[in-house]
């Protein structure tokens, strides 16, 4: 049975469609119990759909991807 820290190791796999059949299961299947892992997992996709649509007015070099991945070691660092 899978647990909150592997929704949270492989939550971007997860999104990405990248994750094995027997894992993708499993983890759909921890989603369907854990409440608190839906909402990290939408909060995720919430955060990563604003920051792809979101256009600048000025030239902005930020690194998306870097920024992603540092909200998504903020959150691990505070999971339940």
């Amino acid at each position: 049975m899978y647990q909150c820290k592997d929704i949270v190791d492989e939550v971007n796999n997860y999104i990405d469609g990248e994750l094995p059949l027997g894992k993708r299961v499993g983890l759909f299947f921890h989603l369907l119990i854990c409440s608190c892992c839906r909402n990290y997992l939408q909060q995720i996709r919430s955060t990563l759909s604003i920051i792809t649509v979101s256009k600048p007015k000025e030239d902005d070099n930020t690194d998306t991807k870097l920024l992603a991945e540092k909200l998504h070691g903020i959150y691990k660092s505070h999971q339940h």
